[in-house]
């Protein structure tokens, strides 16, 4: 299977504007799909093509294209039937959904993090409809670099202070969002080995502890400790989403199925192993990423 001609959408969202970048690089040719209403902008350069996310503008646009890479946010997740209806009646070949991060597929993942329940539905109905069009969900854990300026991983650079979980000692797999755009122009380089499969990546698997000993080497100093219960975190979550605060209430509510002892984003036994081997993927180092968070972090003030 040759896959050249690739839509993405959601590129201009969280993890989209941060991804696409690094896609355009590769020698696919790209288009970036946004609503009519949006005032998204994009790399310069980047091919757009708007619509009104109905199914017959989707069908329309997507015709000639060979895939279509989800990048849809979980609050706009509800799009995502009528894209992958679209998809299959323009003919697509690959539909890649908007999986990444956590694993879904992992019924525990689902219980702690209910409102990933829209993934789990929209992976199911991509399994029923494989035989009019093939798929691949891509799995990364949380994303390292941008999760850390988002204080998902814990560490807050201003005020020096790191708040582990549960000791800060569980393991999780993770990867940074240049590595998120290698593993999907990767996939899309091989096509028939990652048909129809959930494909595993990172960029490594690390503590917070890990993370805390280069932080400290790296600034040369020792940082405040505040240690937490995940328990107490993701109840806080759920409090503050039920008070109406949705993304600081999901934050928590991730942050804790990350960093809690039971381990859930921990890949390294996962069924079929992690792809990087296979893909042509690079392993990244803990204290080098942290080195180049902290040089991002100085640039910024």
């Amino acid at each position: 299977m040759s896959i050249k001609n690739v839509l993405i959408v959601g590129g201009s969202g969280n993890l989209g504007a941060a991804v696409l970048p690094e896609i355009l690089k590769s020698d696919l040719n790209v288009i970036a799909l946004t609503r009519e209403t949006s005032s998204a902008t994009f790399p310069e350069g980047t091919k757009v093509a708007k619509t009104d996310f109905s199914l017959e503008s989707l069908t329309e646009i997507f015709k000639g294209q060979d895939a279509v890479v989800s990048m849809l946010p979980i609050t706009a997740l509800g799009d995502q039937g009528t894209v992958i209806e679209a998809a299959i009646a323009a003919g697509v070949k690959r539909f890649i959904p908007s999986e990444y991060g956590s694993d879904s597929t992992n019924p525990a993942i689902v219980a702690a993090v209910p409102f990933f329940e829209g993934k789990q539905k929209y992976l199911e109905l991509l399994k029923s409809k494989q035989d009019l069009i093939s798929w691949t969900a891509i799995i990364t854990g949380p994303f390292f670099d941008w999760g850390f300026f988002a204080g998902l991983t814990g560490f807050d650079l201003a005020t020096k202070t790191a708040t582990l979980l549960d000791g800060g000692k569980t393991p999780f797999t993770t990867s940074n969002v240049s590595q998120i755009a290698r593993s999907i122009v990767a996939v899309l380089s091989h096509a028939s080995e990652t048909a129809n499969k959930v494909v595993f990546v990172e960029s490594f698997t690390t503590t917070q502890l890990e993370i805390l000993v280069a932080l400290e080497k790296l600034t040369r100093e020792k940082w405040t400790l505040v240690n937490k219960q995940s328990g107490d975190v993701r109840a806080a979550g759920f409090q503050a989403f039920g008070e109406g605060k949705l993304l600081e209430g999901g934050a928590s509510v991730i942050q804790a199925a990350i960093l809690g002892k039971e381990a859930l984003e921990d890949h390294t036994n996962v069924e079929g192993g992690i792809w990087n081997a296979r893909l042509g993927l690079p392993k990244e180092n803990v204290e080098e990423e942290v080195k180049r968070i902290l040089e991002i972090a100085a640039g910024k003030k």
